[in-house]
């Protein structure tokens, strides 16, 4: 009987999550911010995905976001922010925002994400990332003035500033419009995760064509 029981429960499970995802509840599913952040566009529909090159579950997470973000419609605004957890890793988020500015995140974002999480590399200062993405072809000194720029130190402080009104508390995560926060250990899966922020976009969809006055006849 037990057996039985247990067997039930199990194959019940994948279904739930499913429905969950398919139809993301406030509070279980994601949250909603009780002071709205601020997005950079207001005439888009924003997704932040937040994340850390020290974290395991932002680098699995990451091929999920990839393939997704491929096929995103013209009013949403996506974009990540990287997440340093203290003054010892400022150098990694640093190291995103300066290949953002080069126009080398591709393929050198990855690159990076695999020699900290798969190759265990550890990188104590900026010299040393630089050392080791010139030896996979990036331009040592370029990379170094721009991550040394006060573009990039501006750009960095307000990363940090961005993910603190989120009151983050871990990463992978997820932000929609400036008004809701998921994540997959809020959902359950990754995939889980990009539903609910599918439907969350939908929502700001609807919400934001109700604001719009109507069109002057002609």
């Amino acid at each position: 009987m037990l057996r039985r029981l247990l067997i039930t429960l199990c194959l019940s499970l994948p279904v739930v999550c499913l429905a969950s995802a398919d139809n993301p509840v406030s509070g279980q599913d994601y949250n909603v911010l009780s002071t709205p952040v601020q997005t950079r566009n207001p005439k888009k529909i924003e997704v932040i995905s937040f994340f850390a090159y020290t974290c395991p579950h932002c680098y699995s997470y990451e091929k999920t976001l990839e393939t997704w973000a491929k096929n995103l419609p013209q009013d949403v605004d996506y974009y990540r922010v990287p997440v340093a957890w203290s003054d010892k890793y400022f150098h990694y988020s640093k190291t995103y925002l300066a290949l953002e500015a080069m126009n080398k995140l591709d393929p050198y974002h990855d690159i990076f994400f695999n020699a900290v999480i798969k190759e265990r590399k550890d990188f104590p200062d900026l010299e040393s990332i630089a050392d080791y993405l010139s030896s996979q072809g990036l331009n040592k000194e370029e990379f170094l003035k721009t991550a040394n720029s006060f573009s990039v130190k501006m750009k960095n402080d307000r990363a940090f500033r961005t993910w603190q009104a989120y009151n983050l508390d871990g990463t992978p995560g997820n932000a929609v419009n400036g008004k809701y926060f998921t994540a997959p250990h809020i959902v359950g899966t990754r995939e889980g995760a990009i539903e609910v922020i599918n439907k969350l976009i939908e929502k700001e969809r609807q919400a934001m064509a109700v604001k719009q006055p109507p069109k002057a006849s002609k």
